[in-house]
């Protein structure tokens, strides 16, 4: 008889988590959303070669049945044309605020800022009342969910120091064994994709190897197209480790967010928005 009770609550129970879902499902269909995608730099071809790759995920499917999303880039003379170093991403933080808060005017759900080196990330989630989410710091702490070790392939040696600082700063710098470069500019990533797939193996092998790394992270979300053939490349040589895409990682952290109605903590992020400027 116990046994019984036990198995009409347990029967109970699933029937109602069923339901639950079932209900999340539907409404999430019915539930138009708008993400904006900010690409901090002023590379016309990346805004374009962006927007493939978020048509691209998305193929994959949604939490949303109704999703858009629109690639913004700033404007010659307002940033960077790419970002290689500390002082190209101090040069790209006021625009990537200044394009979030105009999201949020334009009736955007939320912002996933598409660049490794969080440009205006921070000051972003003071400035407005939508979820903003960063390449960096999502793609590490989704990292450290799925390994111990963690090694980036970044695109030059001049944006190394700025991983480290930024590992650091929000305390990840010892689940981090290796971070190395392609030695590539930003805006040759899409041109020479092959070599950049061949060098990612590469590095990412010796990590493996040398370093332990059990999980692996492209340090720089201009290597587009590059995350399947890598991951499947290691795993032809034997090794089943995987391969964070931070562009994907943003946009599914944002429609996580989204379906759970959250967004940053005013405590952690008090606003600005009415501080005269």
């Amino acid at each position: 008889m116990e046994n019984g009770k036990k198995n009409n609550l347990k029967s109970e129970k699933n029937w109602s988590l069923a339901v639950v879902q079932d209900d999340l499902i539907s409404h999430c269909k019915e539930v138009l959303v708008k993400i904006k995608i900010i690409v901090p730099i002023t590379l016309e071809s990346f805004r374009e070669n962006a927007e493939i790759e978020y048509k691209t995920f998305l193929k994959k499917g949604s939490m949303f049945s109704d999703l858009e999303f629109d690639v913004g880039i700033l404007e010659r003379g307002e940033g960077p044309v790419t970002i290689e170093s500390e002082y190209d991403g101090a040069f790209a933080d006021r625009g990537s605020v200044l394009l979030t808060e105009k999201a949020e005017k334009d009736g955007y759900d939320g912002v996933v800022i598409d660049c490794f080196c969080d440009a205006g990330y921070h000051p972003a989630r003071e400035a407005v009342d939508i979820p903003v989410v960063g390449a960096f710091e999502t793609s590490i702490r989704f990292a450290q969910l799925l390994g111990n070790n963690i090694s980036i392939v970044t695109m030059k040696d001049t944006f190394i120091p700025r991983i480290w600082r930024m590992a650091r700063g929000m305390n990840a710098a010892d689940s981090i064994v290796s971070v190395s470069s392609l030695d590539i500019e930003v805006a040759s990533l899409t041109e020479f994709k092959s070599i950049v797939v061949e060098r990612l193996v590469a590095q990412f092998e010796a990590a493996i190897l040398k370093n332990g790394a059990d999980v692996l992270i492209l340090g720089c979300t201009g290597m587009m197209g590059v995350a399947e053939k890598v991951q499947n490349i290691l795993i032809e040589k034997g090794y089943n480790v995987p391969v964070v895409n931070p562009a994907e990682t943003c946009l599914r952290f944002m429609e996580c967010i989204l379906v759970m109605g959250l967004k940053q903590s005013e405590i952690a992020y008090p606003t600005n928005k009415r501080k005269k400027r």
